[in-house]
């Protein structure tokens, strides 16, 4: 790999998952890590926050939780599990806070933001919340920003695609006509692997609006007789494209560039030049918690010594705007002005309703 920073071996990324996929693990009883560590909490010196777990928490621990040991004196408890599960307890707790911060899910987070669970990040609290880009932070009001955010865009077989599509509206349509035979992969709609981000992501490519889904049903129904496979794993684009079962469809970047590297540029990678689909988890202060220590973590989770060496480990883009990535990196992430936020109160309004229409129309 070119990059200076040293990446996963392709079967470390295929088997890394994702952040939803994870929740799938089921929760881990939430009440009992704090048991034993109530007089340090009372005591301001240890923060609880909820996790997910795999390699996320296990970077997560490494260079945001120990450096910021080592710079305050303050521990950090995390606490694996299923994400909704620790959101709820957030909500349902009416005296002491479970946890000091609010991480995780989109979907979650607006649920304690409507519930008036969380406190703002004001500069005067969180200083580095001024260089985190607007489009990470905007749709929290002021309550939340993104911590980091995963990308995806189109991954394609050099062998099979010569002339690759260069936007989603030219992949669409020439999916359709059948330019790549019936070997084109596309996301099913599960959480796991971003199919609501997909989803609405390709309705504004078409037509300049998220919430046109209209737009994306019809063009994904147009295109399924050239669809053999609506995948429901994030290790699947790359395999299909390694063992030529597939030519080309949605992929993430990081596994796709690692792919690329470690196949002889075999696979390739493209960022649709109209928008990226991409995400990332919330984070943010819950009240009644240690609020002093937990503005203090939030502000170093995003401040730029941190950012950038969890973010260059896992492969996802810093929203931090002042990270300057390492080697090949700086070209390889997508920048923020080149991928797509969805808003999270639109899809978790509308999820039921997609849910049954991608059954009734897509899954038949």
């Amino acid at each position: 790999m070119t990059s200076a920073i040293h990446q996963p071996k392709l079967a470390t990324m295929l088997s890394k998952p994702s952040r939803r996929s994870l929740l799938a693990m089921g929760g881990a009883a939430i009440c009992a890590p704090y048991l034993g560590s109530t007089s340090l909490r009372a005591q301001g010196k240890e923060l609880v926050v909820p996790m997910s777990g795999g390699s996320f928490m296990t970077i997560w621990g490494s260079e945001i939780a120990d450096t910021f040991k080592q710079k305050t004196g303050i521990s950090v408890k995390m606490v694996p599990g299923n994400m909704k599960t620790h959101a709820m307890a957030s909500l349902a707790a009416k005296g002491n806070a479970p946890f000091d911060l609010a991480f995780g899910n989109g979907d979650d987070f607006v649920q304690l933001l409507d519930s008036n669970k969380l406190l703002p990040l004001t500069p005067d609290k969180v200083p580095n919340i001024d260089d985190i880009h607007v489009k990470f932070k905007e749709q929290w009001q002021g309550y939340g920003s993104m911590f980091d955010y995963f990308s995806i865009g189109l991954a394609y077989s050099t062998e099979q695609v010569k002339n690759p599509p260069t936007s989603w509206r030219e992949f669409v349509e020439r999916t359709q006509k059948g330019d790549f035979g019936a070997n084109v992969f596309f996301n099913g709609l599960a959480a796991g692997v971003r199919g609501p981000e997909v989803l609405v992501n390709l309705a504004r490519a078409l037509t300049g609006n998220e919430q046109n889904v209209d737009a994306a049903f019809e063009a994904i129904r147009k295109m399924k007789p050239n669809i053999f496979k609506f995948f429901g794993s994030i290790n699947d684009p790359i395999v299909m494209l390694l063992n030529g079962e597939g030519v080309i469809g949605p992929s993430w970047d990081g596994r796709t560039f690692v792919a690329q590297d470690e196949s002889n540029d075999k696979v390739r990678f493209i960022k649709p030049t109209d928008g990226v689909a991409s995400n990332g988890p919330a984070i943010g202060v819950i009240k009644g918690g240690n609020e002093d220590a937990a503005y203090q973590l939030v502000n170093h989770a995003l401040s730029v010594e941190v950012q950038k060496p969890f973010c260059e480990k896992m492969f996802y883009g810093a929203v931090n705007t002042k990270v300057v990535y390492s080697g090949s990196l700086m070209q390889r992430i997508p920048k923020p002005d080149e991928v797509n936020i969805p808003s999270e109160r639109f899809m978790a309004a509308n999820m039921g309703s997609w849910v049954k229409r991608w059954n009734q129309e897509i899954a038949s």
